[in-house]
């Protein structure tokens, strides 16, 4: 399923006002729509699936603090992880600084958890995908919701900056029979597309986009998955980006390729 710009009930003619409400929510930098822009419009449909009473894991939260407001105003219990007591100069809105390799609660505890633009980085932070969503769907209760929404053509590891969906789809089918798909922002018509990366020849005439994986927790958690060989740091990212994604990070230092890329965290 793609849901385009021209169907976005927040699009103002050639404007986005979900750009401008992340820019002020989040008060930094973020990238042009639809990167910094679909998170809005995903999180509120997020929210409407949050009944009091519930028990939310909000993970990799940063300081955005939309999701923890909400649970706290109908009276959901809110916990989220993060591995930085800070985020971009603001301290996170975590309730217990930990990296998603090493989930300390217990099985079955919550009814809903969520990643917002995190997924993406697992890999970099010694948590393969396989064994993040382990410990998410291993937390989550039976029947309850796993909710990921992830940037493509744009940053993170190679599933990510490639755009392999069948890869992606393939790394919840071990959780989940039920798993939603769509697609934000793939066709932005009459909004401008966004290439981030001038010159990086693999994404040629492949725009930036956000992907939304929604799953239900409806198979037992699979044996044998383990988090063993995952990397970090600047070793993880060479050997969980792309090689031809580092060869053009090498160009760029050298000035083969003009132009500035627009590698922003968010």
């Amino acid at each position: 399923m793609i849901i385009t710009c021209s169907d976005c009930t927040m699009r103002q003619g050639l404007n986005c006002s979900a750009h401008t409400i992340a820019l002020q929510t989040l008060g930094r930098q973020i990238p042009p729509p639809p990167l910094g822009a679909c998170m809005i419009p995903i999180v509120d449909m997020y929210l409407k699936q949050i009944q009091p009473g519930m028990k939310i894991l909000d993970v990799g939260c940063g300081s955005w603090n939309k999701i923890k407001q909400y649970c706290q105003q109908i009276g959901a219990t809110y916990e989220g992880i993060d591995p930085k007591k800070e985020y971009i100069g603001k301290q996170t809105v975590a309730t217990r600084i930990e990296n998603l390799a090493e989930l300390s609660y217990e099985d079955n505890y919550f009814d809903i958890v969520i990643g917002n633009q995190t997924m993406e980085h697992w890999g970099e932070n010694a948590c393969s995908i396989p064994w993040g969503l382990y410990q998410c769907f291993r937390v989550c209760k039976p029947n309850g919701k796993v909710m990921m929404n992830v940037p493509i053509h744009f940053h993170g590891t190679k599933e990510f900056m490639l755009g392999d969906i069948e890869a992606i789809k393939n790394a919840f089918e071990p959780f989940s029979s039920t798993i939603q798909i769509v697609e934000w922002g793939k066709l932005t018509n009459p909004l401008p597309r966004l290439y981030p990366y001038p010159g990086y020849w693999i994404l040629k005439d492949k725009p930036a986009y956000v992907l939304d994986i929604q799953a239900i927790k409806d198979k037992p958690l699979p044996q044998g998955i383990t988090n063993q060989g995952a990397l970090k740091g600047k070793l993880a990212q060479l050997a969980n980006y792309p090689l031809s994604y580092n060869i053009y990070r090498v160009l760029k230092k050298l000035r083969i390729f003009q132009g500035k890329h627009q590698l922003i965290n968010y």
